[in-house]
């Protein structure tokens, strides 16, 4: 039995349907994945003040790593935020640092105590970015800067 003409007008409804569907969907895991260059590639982490609300209150935040691998602790050194990495110590290279809350240290896997100036850290900017608060924190994961000890 050849289709109707109501059987052709479903087929081209649905099939429409399905192709804005796929157009919206492709749009958002683009828009959801992509780095804005005006951000630098730089991920936003909160507000300055609530972050340090936060690290005063209690320890230093972990973040974990968006694109996979170690995160890093976020914390306060001179009343300025820091993004410590994690997987680089004065050590062995596959040594993660930890905090230890009863310790109020960090500690590698040798269990030796270090302060976060021991330790090489992400570049942070605080400021806005794409019509953001001019108080918020980007960690950029890309770039490492040396301990200042």
């Amino acid at each position: 039995m050849p289709p109707t003409r109501s059987d052709r007008r479903l087929l081209l409804v649905t099939a429409s349907f399905l192709l804005v569907a796929a157009v919206f969907a492709t749009s958002v895991i683009w828009l959801a994945t992509q780095r804005n260059e005006s951000t630098g590639g730089a991920f936003f982490i909160g507000l300055e003040q609530a972050l340090k609300t936060h690290i005063h209150e209690g320890s230093p935040l972990y973040f974990s790593n968006p694109d996979a691998g170690d995160g890093f602790w976020l914390d306060i050194e001179d009343g300025q935020i820091v993004a410590i990495v994690l997987d680089r110590t004065p050590g062995p290279k596959d040594c993660i640092v930890k905090w230890k809350e009863q310790r109020d240290a960090y500690v590698d896997c040798n269990d030796d105590e270090l302060q976060s100036t021991d330790l090489e850290r992400y570049k942070v900017h605080i400021g806005p970015r794409d019509g953001s608060p001019k108080t918020s924190v980007f960690v950029d994961l890309r770039k490492t800067e040396p301990a200042p000890a």
